[in-house]
């Protein structure tokens, strides 16, 4: 039985020792980046930095801390901003974000407003930390403005993960749920108020391979850039609208893409009367557009249902026999 005991105490007090050590590294390193930031072209501060959780979290608090890149005049402020992970998984961090937050954008403020906001990220416990999953949550978030515009969804959620069973491919998820505009936006696009308030949800899911892996302590010598990306699913749902989208694109060296994408919108028409109700297409055009776009319907026998595909050829667009212009570059 002494033994045991012996056994034990000496095990608590190595884990209680080796739990003081990693909180000293980790407000040490914390403490070096954010000074290593403010040094370079942005602004940083904070008011204090502390780590508690003892004996098996690292639970790190800043308060008051605001960055800011002044060349854009873009800045980002939180009264407290937290990271939580456990002893055991430091690899593994969870960061929690204050209910109101203050961002300026070319030197406009607004006020981000949320019930809850959280993200977590996870690499690889190796030398190179190379990423494995991230992810943000916001229940009821609100971008507001100073003359009180605000743009409100019940929640959003992103992710980017590796995929499995590869090196540098990844998949990106973003999911927006009853999407509600500033009344500015939504006269601008609906002045007749055509469609419901509420955009009922917006979500994105591709993968995209990159010419490296990401690595938070990697020794690339060269930029990573894009060398595929592969839409799983768009899909856009307002009232009875919707509209989806899948296909793949591929950028050549110089960043011109070559592609396709299959484009479908369940009761296009009220799409068209949007266009025609804001301006954007003229009243007299209207029978023209229809006829254009029953003439590249691929899929005619769907009652209401407009599908097309969007080829990219040497960064070229083309809607079924339209041409559209110039694609952006991936590079």
């Amino acid at each position: 039985m002494r033994k045991l005991i012996a056994l034990v105490v000496i095990s608590a007090t190595l884990y209680g020792g080796y739990w003081f050590v990693g909180r000293s590294q980790i407000q040490s390193k914390l403490t070096e980046a954010l000074i290593e930031i403010n040094a370079g072209d942005y602004d940083l501060t904070y008011d204090t930095l502390s780590t508690k959780g003892f004996p098996s979290r690292f639970d790190t608090t800043i308060t008051n801390l605001e960055f800011s890149d002044p060349l854009s005049a873009t800045s980002w402020t939180a009264p407290i901003f937290q990271l939580f992970a456990l002893s055991y998984r430091p690899n593994e961090v969870i960061a929690v974000f204050p209910h109101e937050q203050t961002l300026t954008v070319a030197g406009e403020v607004f006020t981000l407003l949320t019930n809850d906001m959280r993200a977590s990220g996870k690499v690889r416990a190796s030398a190179a930390l190379a990423f494995q999953t991230a992810t943000i949550e916001m229940d009821y978030p609100r971008i507001r403005t100073e003359e009180g515009a605000e743009l409100a969804m019940a929640s959003i959620l992103a992710a980017m993960r590796l995929t499995p069973e590869t090196v540098q491919t990844y998949d990106l998820f973003l999911e927006a749920r009853s999407i509600e505009l500033p009344e500015d936006v939504r006269r601008l696009i609906d002045p007749q108020n055509l469609q419901p308030p509420i955009i009922q949800s917006l979500r994105f899911d591709s993968d995209i391979d990159l010419t490296a892996p990401i690595e938070l302590n990697g020794n690339t010598a060269s930029p990573i850039e894009l060398s595929a990306v592969s839409i799983k699913e768009f899909a856009l749902a307002w009232g009875e609208v919707s509209v989806s989208a899948i296909g793949d694109v591929t950028p050549d060296e110089m960043g011109l893409l070559n592609g396709s994408f299959s484009i479908s919108a369940r009761n296009w028409q009220q799409i068209l009367d949007l266009a025609v109700a804001t301006g954007a297409i003229p009243e007299e055009q209207r029978l023209l557009i229809v006829g254009m776009a029953s003439n590249i319907d691929e899929t005619p026998h769907v009652p209401d249902t407009l599908t097309t595909t969007l080829s990219i050829t040497d960064g070229q667009m083309m809607l079924g026999p339209i041409p559209l212009g110039v694609a952006p570059l991936l590079r």
